[in-house]
């Protein structure tokens, strides 16, 4: 594909190169008429090098970083390649123009060949201004824009109205393509159109969250819940009856197969890890069963002070109130110490069983 773009713009070039040689050979309405075919198409030719030579050298080069060197070699280049133009053809312009030239001098009269032939020839050195900046121009637009959606993860859609807006890419539940456009179907039910080939959807999506399970549907990995030989089966939402189940390429299921199950693996793993990460930090914050040697400290407390207050043992102990707390309400869940009296007054002493 790539090869056959290549030999499509060599073609392009050459029959352009051909058309203008052609022109200037037949046409002399942009400069007087140099008396030979010869002539006619070195002067075309000459012309394409100056073009080509902006195009493809002075553009690149010099347009970005010096504005005004650029410039001024393309008048440059126009205004030699105008005078070589004259020269080469100064013999029969001035047997066939002797009386024009008899009348208003031959500097005048060349001088305004020259600024004819220096005018076609910086306007046709605007060529490669005017499409080249645009490109690229393009290039960059499309560039950034992609840039800025991928890092947002937003994808521009159009609604049933043909409203466009952007939409979360973590929205996406699946893609599938119909005729001329792909349809996004999100978490929520709601379907959303997009004019794009379902390989570009592909590129800008990427492959690290979605997969393309056949040549026209793409599923991200996070809403599928299994995955079986032929088809591919989604997690079931609230708007549908029964679990969507796609048919898989059956040219690559074996591939799909193993890159859906590998992921759902380590999303399986990565879950189970968030979840023993998150429980251990809930325990951290907020231990519910002391350690042993602390619920060992304050039931010897207890058991030669019959009677003490919690103040007390904190004094004793040295360990904070909560701590204390934690520990003397373990002890009384297990059943070994008891508290008596009231809250202000009483004290904790060893159970009955335990004394």
């Amino acid at each position: 594909m790539k090869h056959s773009k290549t030999i499509v713009s060599i073609l392009l070039n050459v029959l352009f190169c051909v058309a203008l040689l052609w022109f200037f050979s037949r046409n002399a309405f942009l400069r007087p008429y140099l008396g030979s075919a010869t002539k006619e198409g070195f002067s075309g030719l000459l012309l394409l090098v100056v073009l080509y030579a902006n195009y493809f050298i002075l553009y690149p080069k010099l347009y970005r970083g010096h504005i005004y060197l650029y410039w001024f070699s393309v008048v440059t280049a126009s205004l030699i390649a105008a005078s070589v133009e004259l020269a080469i053809g100064h013999s029969f312009i001035s047997k066939c123009c002797a009386s024009r030239i008899h009348e208003i001098g031959a500097f005048n009269f060349f001088s305004l060949h020259l600024i004819l032939v220096f005018g076609r020839n910086l306007s046709f050195n605007s060529i490669p201004y005017l499409l080249r900046d645009r490109k690229q121009l393009q290039q960059s637009l499309e560039t950034e824009t992609k840039i800025v959606y991928q890092y947002a993860r937003l994808l521009d859609v159009c609604d049933k109205k043909n409203n466009c807006q952007h939409i979360s890419v973590d929205e996406v539940f699946y893609c599938i393509k119909d005729g001329n456009y792909t349809y996004i179907h999100t978490v929520n039910g709601t379907r959303y159109t997009r004019y794009c080939s379902i390989k570009y959807l592909e590129q800008h999506l990427g492959n690290k969250d979605f997969i393309r399970i056949s040549p026209s549907i793409i599923v991200p990995f996070q809403y599928i819940a299994s995955c079986d030989g032929d088809s591919v089966i989604m997690k079931e939402m609230p708007w549908t009856e029964t679990p969507l189940s796609f048919n898989m390429d059956p040219k690559q299921n074996h591939l799909i197969v193993a890159i859906i199950n590998s992921n759902l693996h380590t999303n399986q793993e990565v879950a189970d890890s968030k979840q023993l990460d998150s429980e251990l930090e809930k325990s951290k914050r907020n231990p519910s069963v002391p350690p042993e040697e602390k619920l060992h400290a304050v039931l010897n407390y207890v058991r030669k002070h019959s009677g003490c207050r919690s103040t007390e043992i904190i004094t004793h102990t040295s360990y904070s109130m909560s701590t204390v707390e934690r520990c003397l309400a373990e002890l009384k869940k297990q059943g070994l110490i008891e508290h008596s009296g009231s809250k202000k007054k009483g004290g904790y002493s060893l159970s009955n069983a335990d004394k």
